[in-house]
């Protein structure tokens, strides 16, 4: 689903401005520590980036959470291969390809009227979408801040990344498969239809109307990758736990 309500720019304005002016010094402060050796300036600016990804992930996803529920939602559902028949008597010329099979599968419909469940689905899956990216870009936070203080092995860093990984892999299995039931429940509810009428008694109406309206599908897909990137995530964890021990130790022997 693919919601931009019209207030959502002018909030997210500033704030791209402000990832544009940090991208700038991020790279200068690279530069600054590739000639110096000292990576903290390349640290502190990631903590300021990370931290307005986190923000802008959060507003985003109370957007998303909104926007289901506005008079129009935008929404992308999915459709059987479908391509429009032309009328009897027309013909297209001046096309250099021609089409042997496929049709369009989605189709990006405002709707009014739908149903609290698939508006439910739609905003759930929305909002989890955008809250993925936001706890990763926490995650980097966390671990920018704690290596500036110098306990770049605190264990908070290890706690908070097997939270991050827990957040991946749920909340992005959740957020596709919520995405896809939403917008199949609304396919069906805006393109299944059970009766027609047509004017006047026209031989092959029927099969006519069958090549101009789309059938709705059923398409749920189960995201991969947020299984692959949150074992990443609690390997990572485990590298830290590790390292905090390791750390305590040589503590001990100083």
């Amino acid at each position: 689903m693919t919601v931009f309500p019209g207030w959502l720019f002018t909030v997210l304005l500033p704030i791209v401005v402000a990832l544009a002016v940090a991208v700038f010094f991020f790279v200068r402060a690279a530069r600054k520590a590739r000639r110096t050796g000292d990576p903290s300036p390349v640290v502190s600016v990631t903590l300021s980036v990370s931290a307005v990804v986190a923000g802008v992930s959060v507003m985003a996803a109370v957007s998303a959470a909104i926007a289901p529920f506005l008079p129009m939602a935008s929404v992308s559902v999915p459709t059987w291969d479908f391509w429009p028949a032309l009328p009897e008597g027309i013909e297209l010329e001046g096309m250099t390809a021609e089409r042997v099979g496929g049709g369009f599968r989605e189709a990006a419909l405002f709707l009014d009227g739908l149903s609290t469940g698939a508006r439910v689905c739609l905003a759930i899956g929305g909002a989890l979408g955008w809250l993925v990216p936001g706890a990763i870009a926490a995650l980097i936070g966390v671990a920018c801040f704690q290596l500036l203080a110098g306990r770049a092995f605190a264990p908070v860093v290890a706690r908070v990344t097997i939270i991050t990984a827990v957040v991946v892999l749920v909340g992005g299995i959740a957020a596709g498969v919520l995405n896809d039931v939403g917008s199949s429940l609304a396919a069906q509810e805006a393109l299944a239809w059970t009766s027609a009428s047509v004017a006047g008694d026209r031989p092959g109406d029927a099969e006519l109307l069958t090549s101009l309206w789309p059938r709705p599908a059923w398409r749920v897909d189960v995201p991969v990758w947020p299984i692959g990137a949150g074992l990443g995530l609690a390997a990572l964890s485990a590298v830290f736990r590790y390292g905090a021990g390791l750390q305590r130790d040589t503590e001990g022997l100083v």
